[in-house]
């Protein structure tokens, strides 16, 4: 299975998200957009695994003792043909990702050694004539539940199933 963990989005943060995507796909000749149902913020990518006890054994470790904190969308930007909305610097997410990265760590999963940067993937291989404007609203949310989601291909389309959840 391929697996991620992550923060699934409030309806007020997915409309947000998903208005930023309608505007982006108007400015686009083509491209491969996120479509509203997999709108999520990605805390750490496992890939192939099947050790799933594991896993929910760190997600409920990491998350013990953190209380809910707010995470806001600000900015807009890219990495090459990816497109994606920002978020706002928040220490407790910081934190929260720290976290998860020390219990992947300690059961040896392989852990991206990159700096955590939170963005919410809009649109992959975008093409377009001029370099896309769009605003992203600035939403808040509360966040005080993290999920272990499995990705899979299902009649073509890239779906995402949350396997586990642990409210905090």
């Amino acid at each position: 299975m391929r697996l991620f963990i992550a923060v699934r989005f409030s309806e007020e943060m997915l409309r947000s998200l998903v208005s930023a995507i309608n505007d982006l796909r108007s400015e686009a000749v083509s491209g491969n957009f996120t479509r509203a149902e997999n709108l999520h913020l990605t805390l750490a990518f496992i890939g192939e695994s099947n050790r799933v006890k594991e896993l929910t054994e760190v997600i409920s470790q990491a998350t013990e003792g953190h209380a809910p904190f707010e995470i806001s969308l600000k900015g807009f930007g890219n990495f090459g043909n990816l497109y994606w909305a920002g978020l706002k610097k928040c220490s407790a997410l910081d934190s929260l990702v720290y976290s998860i990265k020390n219990g992947l760590a300690e059961k040896g999963f392989e852990v991206d050694a990159r700096p955590f940067k939170p963005h919410v993937t809009l649109a992959r291989e975008l093409v377009s004539d001029k370099k896309p404007t769009v605003s992203v609203a600035e939403t808040d949310m509360t966040v005080n539940c993290v999920s272990l989601m499995k990705s899979e291909r299902v009649n073509g389309k890239l779906v995402y199933s949350e396997l586990f959840s642990k409210s905090f």
